[in-house]
């Protein structure tokens, strides 16, 4: 399949995960940056609420797009396996276009009264779902891209573009703050990086457009018999819920150590908001590179030998490093554990990604990993950092999250054992 591909498209290997994941990564961008301007969207599109509740409605709008995420995997996913993973891919990408397009050119309250934030709820809702579409036709084609001996490393891309989205999303929020004065930030400066996703979108469409599909036409036919969401929830029924809660451990694990933590440090650990944002870049960035190494290392000494000692590592390593943190809080250092962690953090959720589509068989594979990773992503990981923060209340204990983590590691350790490890064997 790899050789074949690549050579009916013409591309490079640097070109087809160029491909694949500069999509990914601006989607990414354009789904986190809301986040950076929070406070800004709350002030104008619901002005009649108080500070905190404008706040609060804010990140409201914010949290929707968690919640449409895995119907967007579910959905999209089944559109790949049906009609092909570029199309897909070229769906999400507009989408995901059109809701930045909807959030820049938003009047404000006072312009449009309550139509105005139900503007920015139907971008969210889209971006929510475009966001959720893209990680299964992704990796799906990326994997089905690869040779044998190199489908962990290709597959690994599409994580590492997700954090390179991240990374962009707070690297040009840092720069619309630092450049722009407040006024001018809550004037129009907040608008700019949507702007900005809305240009680069049309970019990454026109490099997704020469990526060969790998759908062929027998499995599209195969999928339009039985369809992909009802083989996936009773054929592969068994395979979409060991691939759920071996995603877990990784799930939980990246949001506690790349979100949570950095907010944790500020409003816990009395650190400055320079410091959240610095140590938010610095773990992106390391997971961003942390990630093709992973990839590299599944493809060479197994699957499962690279997750389980990454797993272990993370799961004895987590309490002493938030404890260390806790006595001795520092910006240096809240970026040295975000660093640290991170690269574990790598470590298991690459062989995870996979290991699952290198299972499912062609015609359900785009389902089956959204099914397994957006689902995981979304009600495991996304409610994480609350449920940390309701735990660190509860308890008083500040280093509960840490507990938190190691326990959802050591429960995703438990249906690895069942998964089959797949490395070096032909795909289809």
């Amino acid at each position: 399949m790899y050789t074949l591909a690549m050579e009916k498209a013409g591309l490079s290997r640097t070109q087809v995960i160029v491909a694949t994941t500069l999509g990914t990564a601006l989607e990414f961008y354009d789904f986190t940056i809301y986040s950076f301007f929070a406070i800004q969207i709350g002030q104008l599109f619901f002005p009649s609420a108080s500070p905190v509740n404008q706040f609060l409605l804010s990140i409201g709008v914010f949290g929707v797009g968690f919640v449409v995420r895995p119907l967007g995997g579910i959905v999209i996913g089944a559109y790949a396996d049906r009609v092909g993973r570029k199309k897909a891919m070229v769906l999400t990408i507009m989408l995901m276009a059109l809701s930045c397009a909807l959030i820049a050119s938003a009047p404000t309250y006072a312009v449009a009264g309550m139509a105005a934030p139900f503007i920015v709820l139907a971008a969210r809702l889209i971006q929510g779902f475009a966001a959720g579409g893209e990680f299964g036709p992704g990796t799906t084609l990326l994997v089905e891209y690869a040779s044998d001996s190199t489908r962990a490393f290709f597959a690994s891309w599409n994580f590492s573009a997700t954090a390179l989205g991240l990374a962009m999303g707070a690297g040009v929020a840092t720069l619309v703050n630092v450049m722009l004065s407040k006024e001018a930030v809550l004037a129009w400066g907040w608008r700019i990086p949507f702007v900005l996703g809305i240009v680069a979108a049309p970019v990454g469409m026109l490099i997704r457009r020469r990526l060969e599909e790998t759908l062929s036409g027998a499995s599209s036919r195969g999928t339009a018999r039985c369809g992909a969401l009802k083989a996936a929830l009773t054929t592969h029924l068994k395979l979409t819920i060991l691939g759920t809660f071996a995603e877990l451990g990784g799930s939980v694990s990246v949001y506690i150590t790349a979100f949570f933590l950095p907010s944790h440090a500020v409003r816990t650990l009395h650190l400055s908001a320079t410091a959240s944002v610095v140590s938010g870049v610095v773990s992106s960035l390391v997971l961003f590179a942390a990630a093709p190494l992973a990839g590299i290392l599944a493809d060479r000494y197994s699957r499962k030998r690279v997750l389980v000692v990454s797993r272990v590592i993370l799961l004895l390593s987590i309490y002493p490093a938030f404890a260390w943190l806790s006595a001795q809080p520092s910006m240096w250092l809240l970026c040295a554990v975000s660093a640290f962690l991170a690269v574990f953090v790598a470590g298991q959720i690459v062989p995870v990604l996979v290991m699952i589509p290198e299972l499912f068989p062609k015609h359900v594979r785009a389902t089956g990993i959204a099914l397994t990773y957006v689902v995981s992503a979304s009600f495991f990981g996304g409610f994480s950092p609350f449920i940390a923060s309701w735990l660190v209340a509860r308890t008083g204990n500040v280093l509960a999250p840490a507990w938190y983590v190691a326990a959802a590691c050591a429960v995703s350790l438990v249906p690895v054992i069942w998964l089959r490890d797949r490395t070096g064997e032909a795909l289809d």
